[in-house]
């Protein structure tokens, strides 16, 4: 079974409600790209304390280049 961004995009907004993340007035979690999306539930997790573990080509590709 595959998944396609649509599927994945939704999955991550009701995780981001799901750890009760609330966006502020200004921000629109629709209009937030597939990789943003990732990164902002990355980044939520990450400061709850949750372990994560993720693959991400493009973060591997910025790690190379620095």
């Amino acid at each position: 079974m595959s998944i396609n961004s649509n599927q994945r995009k939704q999955f991550l907004l009701k995780e981001l409600k799901r750890i009760g993340y609330k966006p502020n007035e200004f921000e629109s979690l629709d209009k937030l790209s597939l990789y943003d999306l990732e990164m902002l539930v990355i980044t939520k997790k990450s400061e709850r304390g949750k372990s994560i573990e993720t693959y991400n080509a493009r973060m591997e590709i910025e790690e190379e280049a620095e």
